[in-house]
This record gives C-alpha cells, structure tokens and sequence, in this order.
C-alpha cells in the first residue's frame, strides 16, 4: 500500500506536467488527506520570538519546501557556519544584520531577500537591534 508522502509526490509530479486540472488535482489530494480544502496560510507576526534570545519555528512543510520564521537577539554573533542540502531564503521582516554566505559579507535590512545557494557556508551576526525573518528551505531540512 502507498504511504501518503508518495501519493502526494506522484499528484505533484503529473499536476506539474499540466496532465490533470486544478480541481482533479485538489479533489485528489482531499482523497488522500493532504489537505482540509482550506489553504495552508500561516501569519508570520502571530509566531515573532522573543528578542531577547534566539529562536525559530517551522510554519508549513511539504516534501518540496519548509517555510519557517526566527529571531535573532541584539548583539549576536555564531562563529559557526551552517549549510544546507538545499537553496535557503531569508526575507528581513524586521530590524537588520550582518549576513556572510561563502566568505562575503553585507548588511541585510528590513525588506530585503537573501538567497543562499545549497551547500553554502553562511551565518548571520546582529548589531545593536534584533532581528526577526522569515526563511524558506527547499528541500525542507530534515
């Protein structure tokens, strides 16, 4: 018997090849329980940390992407760098930092989009203001 993690990615995989509609595709994936008929929204702002410490929390996640928001404290620095299997995106909702991604720095401020290419080294340090963003994963991390 299929699991529902392959059903859903053999729905994507024709839907993607335009070779059913968006209705057989949404009356499909309601078949299988991949959704409730409403659409997945999640508001940012209702999950903010607090400033005062690091923090993160994943919103959505499906087999291609994971959406998450995090804030980073005043004053912060990680000397360790991260990468990810995937490309990640960060959008600065509020405040700013110093973003290094493969050696390069620069300042990164409210409404700015950053894309870090998979297998990238990269973290970020804060200044005298904390910073809160919303970050994409795609593939979503494990």
């Amino acid at each position: 018997m299929a699991t529902q993690e392959f059903e859903m990615q053999q729905l994507l995989k024709v839907y993607r090849k335009g070779l059913i509609s968006d209705e057989l595709f949404e009356a499909q994936m309601k078949e299988i329980g991949a959704t409730n008929g409403n659409l997945d929204v999640a508001n940012v702002f209702t999950h903010r940390g607090d400033s005062s410490k690091v923090s993160a929390q994943v919103l959505q996640k499906t087999a291609q992407s994971e959406t998450m928001v995090f804030t980073i404290p005043a004053n912060f620095h990680n000397d360790r760098e991260n990468s990810h299997k995937g490309d990640q995106v960060i959008y600065v909702i509020d405040g700013k930092c110093t973003a290094r991604v493969s050696g390069k720095e620069q300042e990164i401020k409210a409404g700015d989009v950053l894309m870090i290419p998979a297998g990238a080294p990269h973290t970020l340090r804060t200044g005298s203001e904390p910073m809160f963003g919303f970050t994409i994963f795609a593939p979503p991390e494990a």
